[in-house]
């Protein structure tokens, strides 16, 4: 019988939800350059960020300042991984 090592379980499991180091990154600045607790992040992947608001105004809010949130949160990535940022109501 062989076994696997948990880190390479981890590793393959985080890899297929999108959750690798750019993202615990973009979570970390998500908050700072929202300027509200208002659009909680729930995803990435293939350059998308998925998020979900608790009202319209906050999503129009997110829609109208999407190019600079994008520029900016690639700018803590030092290169051009987002692309785009989709934000539904919950």
């Amino acid at each position: 019988m062989e076994f696997t090592e948990v880190s390479s379980i981890i590793k393959q499991i985080s890899g297929k939800l999108g959750l690798n180091d750019d993202y615990f990154i973009i979570m970390s600045k998500w908050q700072q350059e929202l300027g509200n607790n208002k659009i909680e992040l729930s995803g990435f992947k293939d350059g998308v960020l998925f998020a979900s608001a608790k009202s319209a105004v906050y999503v129009n809010d997110l829609n109208l300042r999407k190019r600079q949130i994008i520029n900016k949160l690639n700018q803590y990535l030092g290169r051009k991984v987002i692309k785009n940022i989709k934000c539904e109501i919950k």
